[in-house]
């Protein structure tokens, strides 16, 4: 892996006008600094701080008591380092040399399932993986694992829920590999890699939604079942019915963003779905919620959730660069705000309430008994499927993602 650094006499002259506050630590002899790294935002100009819609504290909130007794005070400046100059672009290489995640357009289901098993021979020692679920195709819906699985705090992050939405498995994918990586040599927030490891763990579902993707990827011949392939048919139907799409049918199939059902996942949870936006009762490539809780990705990720609780979730979407934070009857709206704020200075995208929210993850999440604090992040800027030249910015935006959310869960995590 190697570091880059462009124009240094004029960034170091704009620091005199746009920096982000950071608390420096100290790093460890021998360790590479994974914290430094994360100092510099690919984006000029990113600043924390507050606005007046998304950033600031609400005394209101139905956790702000439990959020102020926990700590929650300096929303945004979770002890990333020193004054950095704006516009200092970290060019840090996509993959280093020997990676196995291989970088490239139209990362699918087969990639990810070799990749995931060299990841277990390479390093048996933190990683492992697992299926949560069959979906109605028979691909598997893996979870997989970095850290101790008897730690006292949890963390998920979650990818392609939506087909179209597939870069996100290869965001995920690589992060995973960057974290697995630095695990023996790696040091972060003053501590090294290994020892955060033995604390938390980690799990990614790093593509929620297979025959989705292979779908939006591949095309109607990619479905295995002629029934699917039949039920998929019909969804195009309803949709041109509906005025949904004018696309010819191949083309239609990018655009997919459904399970190979034609249920829109992130519809289909069971919470608030009175709240659900968009509404019909035929299968869609994005317009039908189902029953309640019917999918199999559906049943995978609520039964994960249900014998584990995440102190802290990030949901992987594609496209707009920004960061909902926050839906109507969230339990847990100042610390889904704090979060966000802290992904916001890595990332540099922009926070949104979503208000009326019903049927997804992060409400069934963040309204369960026991409820997580969780963040939708949406990657990229162009139309989903976003495309393959956008990965490098997305990756340098996230790439140190996983590291602070650990740290936010182990500090700051209900």
């Amino acid at each position: 892996i190697y570091i880059m650094r462009k124009n240094v006499k004029e960034t170091l002259a704009a620091a005199l006008a746009v920096s982000i506050m950071v608390n420096a630590v100290p790093a460890l002899a021998g360790f590479t600094d994974i914290n430094a790294e994360a100092a510099t935002i690919i984006q000029p100009g990113v600043i924390t701080g507050f606005n007046s819609n998304n950033t600031g504290f609400n005394s209101t909130s139905p956790d702000a008591a439990d959020y102020r007794a926990t700590g929650g005070t300096a929303q945004g400046s979770m002890s990333i380092s020193t004054f950095i100059p704006a516009g200092c672009v970290d060019s840090m290489a996509v993959s280093s040399t020997g990676s196995i995640v291989e970088v490239k357009d139209k990362y699918g289901y087969e990639d990810m399932k070799a990749d995931l098993a060299e990841l277990k021979a390479e390093y048996p020692t933190y990683f492992n993986y697992s299926s949560l679920g069959v979906t109605a195709d028979g691909r598997n819906i893996y979870e997989a694992v970095i850290g101790n699985k008897n730690a006292g705090t949890h963390v998920l992050i979650t990818a392609s829920i939506h087909a179209r939405e597939y870069i996100t498995t290869m965001l995920v994918m690589e992060q995973m590999e960057y974290i697995l990586q630095s695990a023996d040599k790696g040091a972060f927030d003053g501590r090294s890699l290994k020892s955060w490891l033995n604390d938390v763990c980690i799990h990614f579902v790093p593509m929620v939604n297979p025959d989705g993707v292979a779908l939006s990827q591949s095309g109607i011949d990619a479905i295995r079942s002629e029934k699917l392939k039949d039920k998929i048919r019909e969804a195009y139907d309803n949709d041109l019915e509906a005025k949904r799409t004018e696309l010819p049918f191949e083309e239609y199939l990018k655009y997919w963003k459904a399970n190979a059902n034609g249920v829109n996942l992130n519809d289909n949870f069971n919470a608030l779905t009175s709240k659900i936006k968009v509404k019909t009762d035929k299968p869609s490539s994005e317009a039908y919620y189902g029953t309640p809780g019917s999918e199999a990705e559906t049943k995978a990720l609520s039964a994960l959730a249900d014998r584990t609780h995440f102190k802290a979730a990030v949901n992987y979407h594609s496209t707009g660069s920004v960061l909902y934070w926050n839906f109507t009857d969230n339990k847990l709206v100042e610390h889904s705000r704090d979060l966000a704020n802290n992904i916001k200075v890595l990332s540099g995208y922009t926070m949104i309430d979503n208000g009326e929210e019903g049927g997804s993850f992060k409400t069934y999440l963040g309204t369960r008994r026991q409820p997580v604090t969780n963040v939708t992040v949406e990657v990229g800027k162009g139309k989903a499927p976003v495309d393959f030249s956008e990965f490098e910015a997305i990756w340098e935006q996230n790439r140190h993602v996983p590291f602070y959310v650990m740290k936010w869960a182990k500090e700051k995590g209900k």
